[in-house]
């Protein structure tokens, strides 16, 4: 089930569950889409409702252009995340550049009044400040295959290197994504009031646990990261171990948020953690 702007990013529901009580929103990292967490589906309990966006310039929306500007991409996140027609509370979960997107959606969303999440997680990016995306992204791209192979998460297969039209699907959604990082402008403003949690590969090239807390002063509240075994795409050894950290995660900022009842009034099945 999606729910669609015509040339904004489409909401997919993946698992639809509209008596859940929480809905969580799985932003995907450079090049992907929302296929992204379908793996995280299994490890899903009866109370989250697991969601996440289609980008156009990707998948079935390859012919459309990307979405490289964060101002407006984030603007665009922020209604669908807060959905006027869905009260019930929602989290957010951003890998790579999709933990820019989460970040700036929640900026928006407080800037316009709207809801804020639960609860976020920030995965495999450091924080915006001091101009670190120029600074980690211009050498990678400027180094041919090795680069690239950083960005996607591992090496790139010399047969695909010779298949033009492929490289052009796989480079072109993640060129894009690198340009919405190169595009962002860090400004201050006050940390968000929303319970965080940081994730990261205990290999990864590009973010490490250092780089990872860079987040904190941007939130209230500091968390300590959590690292997985794996690089930068961690996420794909390491499915039901972090779905099910995320979940736990969430309970709790769902406890201290006072989340008892669902969208239809019946008791709700977040446990206590």
């Amino acid at each position: 089930m999606r729910s669609q702007e015509l040339d904004g990013p489409e909401r997919i529901v993946l698992g639809e569950r509209p008596e859940a009580a929480v809905r969580l929103y799985g932003l995907p990292p450079a090049g992907a889409g929302a296929d992204f967490y379908h793996p995280w589906l299994a490890h899903m309990p009866e109370w989250v409702e697991l969601c996440s966006v289609r980008l156009p310039g990707r998948g079935p929306r390859a012919d459309q252009p990307s979405l490289t500007d964060p101002a407006d991409l984030s603007a665009r996140l922020a209604g669908i995340v807060d959905d006027p027609a869905d009260e019930r509370p929602f989290a957010v979960f951003g890998h790579s550049v999709g933990a820019l997107m989460a970040f700036e959606t929640m900026r928006r969303l407080r800037r316009d009044g709207g809801r804020l999440p639960v609860w976020a997680g920030l995965s495999a990016l450091q924080g915006p400040q001091d101009g670190a995306y120029a600074k980690g992204l211009l050498p990678l791209l400027t180094n041919g295959t090795e680069g690239l192979a950083t960005l996607i998460g591992g090496p790139v297969p010399r047969w695909m290197l010779g298949d033009t039209p492929l490289m052009a699907a796989l480079g072109t959604p993640l060129l894009a994504d690198c340009l919405l990082l190169l595009h962002h402008r860090h400004r201050a403003e006050p940390p968000l009031d929303v319970p965080l949690g940081l994730y990261g590969g205990t290999q990864d090239p590009t973010t490490d646990a250092e780089q990872l807390s860079t987040w904190n002063s941007l939130f209230a509240a500091p968390a300590e990261p959590r690292l997985f075994r794996g690089a930068h795409m961690y996420t794909n050894e390491q499915t039901e171990a972090l779905a099910k950290q995320v979940v736990a995660d969430i309970a709790r900022a769902c406890g201290r948020a006072g989340v008892r009842q669902g969208p239809v009034g019946r008791e709700n099945v977040v446990p206590s953690v």
